[in-house]
């Protein structure tokens, strides 16, 4: 089995959604079939804590459970990371000149230890860091090797900071602000006849936002419709930890505010995007029965294990699942317990989709109640 993984947004919500499926696979010892990663937002931060702590590399299962979870469970508990960047930003407001992004980088190496940089990244699995480029509206990638987009075209090689890039995939619209790049500092390039040629960068300045404007899912570098799952993978988890959209107030926008209006819009948007992109995937996981799964947050588990087979029961309840789903979209830090709760969630809507779906591929995996050993 090729394992493709799609990590959406999310906040730290969805970077301890995103863990607790980690551990899923890695009770099974599937860690190491991973050969590609791509996230946006939340799923970036949780994709950076774990290679940093790995050493940048692809921590084995065994490793991932009694060595990387327990250290980023420390980090979340004990360290603010939306505190310190606000103090930062105020303290420092000549450093916002980058773009506020990169003082969310700064913080991001500074208190998560994210001191790499992309060149770091190991080859295998590939990891692909999903942003925003507002002047050409597309879908901009960081990796190891590459930065870009088809329209602005790319940089090979490039001297990257990666708690930048992970800022920048994380870098909410009214929230954060964007991550500046200034294109003089790098040698832009296209593909053109079977071979890279530089050229003229077409723009003075970029501004990357959240990945998640042009898709909160982080599944287009994975799958394309018509053509299926992407090259040299076999079976695609699509690991969805947005938060429902709440329902609005019938007010007029002007009277909440208009910053308050705007965001508004923006995640009807996206929540129409992300929708829209959920349901054809599910369409495609139908038709292609072992071809992958589609994990939500907010998923009652108690039901999936009851319709299924297998054995096997739950530990949260509904009411601890619908508390998961609706906490907010934040950078702050976490209790013992939100932790417990987000990452048993991912665990468990992993496991219970699993079961319901793929177990012919999954070939009846143990489901273990101790899920990490805490710091």
């Amino acid at each position: 089995m090729k394992i493709a993984l799609a990590f959406s947004g999310g906040g730290v919500r969805a970077t301890v959604f995103h863990l607790g499926v980690l551990a899923r696979l890695a009770r099974q010892d599937l860690l190491g079939n991973v050969k590609i990663l791509s996230s946006v937002s939340g799923g970036s931060l949780a994709a950076g804590l774990v290679f940093a702590r790995a050493g940048y590399r692809w921590p084995s299962s065994e490793e991932y459970l009694h060595d990387v979870v327990p250290h980023i469970h420390w980090l979340l508990t004990t360290r603010n990371l939306q505190r310190s960047f606000v103090l930062k930003s105020l303290i420092f407001p000549w450093r916002i000149a980058r773009g506020r992004a990169s003082v969310l980088g700064d913080e991001l190496q500074r208190q998560w230890q994210i001191d790499g940089k992309l060149a770091d990244l190991p080859i295998s699995p590939r990891w692909i860091i999903n942003a925003t480029c507002y002047q050409t509206g597309k879908n901009w990638r960081f990796q190891r090797d590459l930065m870009g987009d088809y329209q602005t075209k790319y940089v090979n090689d490039p001297d990257f900071k990666l708690s930048h890039a992970m800022a920048a995939s994380a870098a909410v619209p009214g929230l954060i602000g964007p991550l500046v790049v200034k294109t003089r500092n790098y040698r832009w390039c296209e593909f053109e006849d079977d071979q890279w040629k530089p050229i003229s960068a077409k723009y003075k300045r970029l501004n990357l936002w959240d990945g998640g404007v042009y898709d909160n899912l982080g599944v287009e570098a994975l799958f394309k419709p018509g053509e299926g799952l992407r090259e040299g993978t076999d079976f695609l988890i699509v690991c969805d930890a947005s938060r429902p959209l709440s329902v609005g107030n019938g007010q007029s926008s002007w009277t909440p505010g208009y910053l308050e209006a705007s965001m508004r819009l923006v995640d009807v948007a996206t929540d129409q995007v992300r929708s829209l992109r959920a349901r054809m995937l599910i369409d495609y996981f139908k038709q292609n029965p072992g071809s992958g799964a589609y994990l939500r947050l907010g998923l009652k588990t108690k039901g999936v294990y009851a319709r299924s087979q297998v054995g096997g029961q739950p530990v949260l309840t509904d009411g601890e699942v619908s508390q998961a789903s609706q906490m907010e979209t934040t950078l702050r830090r976490l209790s013992h317990t939100e932790f417990s709760l987000l990452f048993r969630h991912g665990y468990e809507v992993a496991d219970a989709t699993m079961v319901r779906h793929c177990d012919e591929v999954l070939q009846n995996t143990p489901r273990n109640r101790v899920l990490f050993r805490a710091a």
